[in-house]
């Protein structure tokens, strides 16, 4: 006899449980159980993917919760059970409470007939108080190691129901429980491991109450009919059809996309063909609900990107403004977007800005309503770092040793077994904890390795979205989250429950660009629409082959600067070809292209149609697009069959491959090819298809990188303003923008009390750095100073500044210091010494502070002004420079004021601009050099130099004479760059030598 389980956590419950869905299934089919109960703990995360499983391998899962109730303001562990269907969607509603934060009570759970009530065997009310509580529908579980003494069990025989809490499925992770409960900071649920569905004797005394509980669980079970998917229906107002509403859009956009003259044939049957598909298809709808808020975002100020995905290959989203990718110009094709042959759900995935994508989920929400639309779900798992850290804070270890542990820990895509086996640095530091405890070392990497992958916790997908015709909660599990509901199913069984997902991704790219038309609007006076730009513009193409693409969507890596610097780009279509090969894989293509391109490598040829598809891209297939136009050029496919081979091929289907290549070649034998031209075109396909990128999606990001790329080079006082305010919370690209900014002879102003923003600015064709950049202040006090200044007019002097920023009682002492460390005050004309002595009342005599405090509450103006007016320092220190670039370098990343250096630097030969692998000539700042021993008895100096832009440090082994003659002077140095971060001394003197 088997004892169904009526409660089984799986990690759905964060923190409580080991077993995954996998695990799970593999033991049901093992011993063949039929019925098995899922209870997560205070949700339903695991609902979508064990219906789905059960699904398929025909099982009947009983969906349960396990919850924490209410009872007199305590709370009780509770496992619900529904009746029937009302019951379940009861339970969801349930579980949506207690995810959205509500409490939920008893007293209101037991008003309600449709729902089982089982009190927890270890934590629930009458084990905790010993009281009983009569109600039809309320049940007590009972652990199966306690059937036999527990008195509920003889007084109340009707009302119990074997239940143990299962968490794991095997003996050895209940030391991996211990763990979990102690990250979670809660108490481990005490209970004797027995197997999940094991086999009880039939002569059991206690056979009648497994049988109980067996019947009880059986009739909990709900069959779920497969939800039919149902597009939401588009609200219009001129009660016609969808599918007329559609085609009357279509004819008011045409004029304003195509004049007469450019309107053909070729885009007319394309048109047509589309919308009978669509039509076909029944998919008018999605496309009204999609053109729909991008109209709403674009005449509200919301930037959306010009295409992201296939969606670019349809002509009806570029008509209805999806999209601004003309597919017949770029020869795009329909059926990698919406394929006939294979009918799925139209996937419309549209980049906005990223600072306003929340007003379009509110515009869809005001729209559908607010229990129709929901985030979606994600789960984050425990790395192996987090697992390390995690399990070491479980063992009692303290943080300087779980720093040490974890920082050893590589990004190598491999376990944390095969992590101590190769990597010896981590293997030591580990290792270091046997001092105590010779085995521990051991215990933490067992069970962090047995945690890594177990979900930790829930999260919201970026760029998910779900809509629905009706309530989701009525098809899905869902709940609250800061104010908006969030599916409790993860995105990939979204279609499978009826549900539209639609993927709405914040882009910062659009911010930016952006924020730089803004910026050329307010300081030029000049409206820059990127739709009319010339996309053949020899300055942008001179500005992408020199590599100089930081800060330029898709292209700014090194390797991209590089590959773009080899190809010589010279046309749009340059562009669109290194985004697609610039990949794992076809990245070993990008040298062929440019041999070809430059003619230093022949064009192979196979065929005359083949060679006209591949001309473009010099006989290289990089895009889908084009194995689809191959296919259906040589078999005569249709464009649908054409996409469905492709897919074949690129996820390796063996017997699906064959059988189509039998297919093509006789097709293409029957169109006049020869047999041997047949089998090497198919053989040509196969080799790409692997490889081939969505051309559609390409020539989208293209287009948004030709876009910055051509702002950059006409308008770069706007572009470096607004890709410095992009990189905040980065010292070093803001560093790099702002040198790039130099060399073009752009004055950049350091973060300055009077001018700053929270962002950069653009003043007097300079730009002006944000306060926000300067290390230990926060966006609080940025906001809290500058409100002042706009109130009340800028900061006079110091004594102003002190003043007013007495009366803003957030702003204290160290903030002011980390201020005047960082020259944000040095436009009241004194150096840091200075001010800081003033600050801090460092002379005894002075009375600056006392006079702060006599003026703290004073009303007579005249005075206050007065005091203000006559306030000077009572010393006036030397300048030390060297301390004062030290702190630039320490709270804005590099310095940006008075720098030794800065005389001698050239372009390029700055520590910021030199790259690996090359040896530079050129004039440093020694800020300290020492002489030190190794372990081996070796000498060696540390020599620490920098120029305006960075700071290094250097070890030399070698003899350096009189040594001490380099401190503190300006040397001329000639280094080699090894690495990032490593640099070799070549040689050196003293400058003025």
């Amino acid at each position: 006899m088997k004892l169904i389980n009526g409660h089984l956590n799986t990690i759905f419950s964060f923190l409580e449980s080991t077993i995954t869905i996998d695990n799970l299934f593999q033991q049901l089919k093992e011993k063949n159980i039929e019925y098995f109960s899922i209870t997560e703990h205070n949700n339903l995360f695991s609902f979508a993917p064990i219906l789905s499983k059960s699904r398929k391998e025909n099982l009947k899962p009983i969906f349960g919760l396990d919850c924490d109730i209410d009872i007199d303001g305590q709370l009780f562990r509770y496992i619900l059970y529904p009746k029937n269907l009302d019951g379940w969607n009861a339970i969801k509603l349930i579980s949506y409470k207690l995810l959205s934060k509500e409490n939920v009570k008893l007293i209101d759970i037991l008003k309600d007939n449709n729902i089982y009530i089982v009190e927890h065997p270890i934590l629930g009310y009458w084990r905790q108080t010993n009281c009983i509580i009569e109600q039809n529908n309320y049940y007590y579980g009972i652990d199966i190691n306690e059937v036999e003494n527990n008195s509920l069990t003889k007084t109340h025989t009707h009302k119990c129901l074997i239940i143990n809490h299962f968490s794991i499925l095997n003996a050895d992770e209940n030391s991996t429980i211990d763990v979990l409960s102690k990250m979670k900071d809660s108490s481990k649920i005490a209970n004797f491991y027995i197997p999940l569905f094991f086999e009880i004797e039939d002569d059991v005394e206690y056979k009648d109450l497994i049988i109980q509980t067996n019947e009880f669980l059986k009739q909990c079970y709900i069959h779920f009919e497969t939800e039919k998917f149902e597009l939401p229906k588009y609200p219009n107002d001129l009660n016609i059809s969808s599918y007329e509403y559609l085609e009357r859009l279509i004819k008011q956009n045409l004029p304003k996309l195509f004049k007469k003259e450019n309107w053909n044939s070729i885009y007319s049957e394309r048109l047509k063909y589309e919308l009978s598909v669509i039509k076909q298809l029944k998919f008018e709808d999605y496309f009204l609900i999609i053109q729909d808020w991008i109209n709403y975002a674009k005449n509200n100020d919301i930037s959306v990107g010009p295409g992201r995905g296939s969606a670019a290959g349809s002509l009806v989203s570029y008509i209805l403004g999806i999209t601004e990718i003309d597919p017949i110009k770029y020869n795009l094709i329909f059926e990698r977007f919406l394929n006939p042959e294979r009918v799925t759900m139209p996937d419309i995935d549209v980049d906005v800005q990223d600072d306003k994508r929340h007003l379009v989920l509110q515009y869809l929400i005001d729209k559908y309503g607010v229990n129709n639309v929901a985030n979606i779900v994600t789960y984050s798992t425990l790395g192996k770092k987090s697992s390390i850290r995690d399990v070491m804070s479980a063992f009692g270890k303290n943080i300087s040793e779980i720093n040490s542990v974890s920082k050893a820990i590589s990004d190598a895509e491999i376990n944390l077994l095969q992590e101590y086996e190769t990597n010896k640095k981590f293997a030591l530091e580990l290792n270091k904890l046997n001092e105590v405890d010779f085995s521990m070392s051991k215990q933490i990497l067992y069970e962090a390795n047995k945690l890594e992958g177990l979900y930790r916790q829930s999260g919201t997908h970026a760029a998910g979205i779900v809509l629905s015709s009706k309530p989701i909660i009525d098809k899905i599990p869902t709940y609250l989250l800061d104010g908006i509901q969030q599916t409790q199913t993860s995105m990939e069984y979204l279609e499978e429950f009826g549900l539209l997902k639609m993927d709405i991704l914040g882009l910062r790219t659009l911010t930016t660009i952006k924020e730089i038309l803004s910026f050329i609007k307010s300081s030029k006076n000049i409206e820059i629409d990127l739709s009319k730009i010339d996309y053949n513009d020899q300055l942008t193409f001179k500005l992408l082959t020199s590599g100089n693409t930081a800060g330029i969507f898709q292209l700014e890596s090194y390797g991209m600067m590089n590959a773009l610097k080899k190809v010589g780009v010279s046309s749009f279509d340059d562009i669109t070809a290194i985004i697609s090969l610039y990949r794992p894989g076809p990245m070993e293509h990008i040298n062929t292209y440019v041999k070809r391109k430059f003619g230093k490598e022949a064009i192979p040829k196979i065929n005359a149609t083949y060679d006209e598809i591949v001309k473009n891209t010099y006989g290289i297939i990089i895009y889908q697009e084009q194995i689809m136009q191959i296919v259906q050029a040589v078999a005569g496919f249709s464009f649908g069959h054409a996409d469905l081979i492709r897919r074949i091929i690129s996820k390796k289907q063996v017997d699906l491959m064959l059988k189509e290549k039998e297919i093509f070649i006789k097709a293409a034998i029957q169109n006049g090819y020869s047999l041997k031209d047949a089998q090497n075109i198919f053989d040509n396909i196969e080799k790409f298809a692997d490889y081939g990128f969505n051309k559609s999606h390409a020539v989208s990001y293209a287009t948004l990188s030709y876009q910055m790329a051509y702002l950059k080079a006409h308008f770069p006082l706007e572009f470096y303003a607004s890709a410095i305010s992009s990189a905040q919370g980065s010292h070093a690209t803001i560093a790099k923008f702002a040198n790039e900014a130099r060399n073009l002879d752009i004055e950049i102003i350091s973060p300055n009390i009077n001018y700053s923003s929270n962002k950069a600015i653009i003043m007097d064709n300079k730009i002006v750095l944000p306060l926000t950049m300067i290390k230990g202040i926060g966006n609080e006090s940025v906001k809290l100073i500058i409100n002042e200044r706009q109130l009340n007019g800028v900061y006079k002097n110091f004594f102003d500044f002190l003043l007013r920023m007495d009366n803003v009682k957030s702003i204290g002492l160290s903030t002011i210091q980390i201020l005047i460390k960082a020259n944000a005050l040095k436009c009241f004309g004194y150096n840091q010494m200075t001010l800081l002595s003033e600050l801090l009342n460092n002379n005894n005599n002075s009375d600056t502070m006392l006079m702060l405090k006599y003026l703290r509450n004073n009303d007579n103006q005249t005075e206050v002004n007065n005091a203000i007016k006559n306030w000077k320092p009572y010393v006036v220190y030397e300048q030390n420079i060297d301390e004062e670039n030290e702190n630039e370098i320490a709270l804005l990343g590099q310095i940006y004021n008075l720098s030794l250096t800065e005389d001698f630097e050239v372009n390029g030969s700055r520590l910021i601009d030199m790259h690996i692998g090359n040896e530079y000539l050129t004039t440093l700042f020694c800020n300290s050099i020492m002489q030190k021993t190794s372990k081996n008895g070796s000498q060696y100096y540390l020599i620490n130099l920098q120029d305006s832009t960075k700071k290094i440090s250097i070890f030399y082994f070698g003899t350096i004479e009189n040594y001490k003659k380099f401190n503190k002077q300006l040397v001329s140095v000639n280094i080699y760059v090894k690495s990032e971060n490593q640099y070799i001394l070549k040689g050196w003197k003293l400058k003025h030598e």
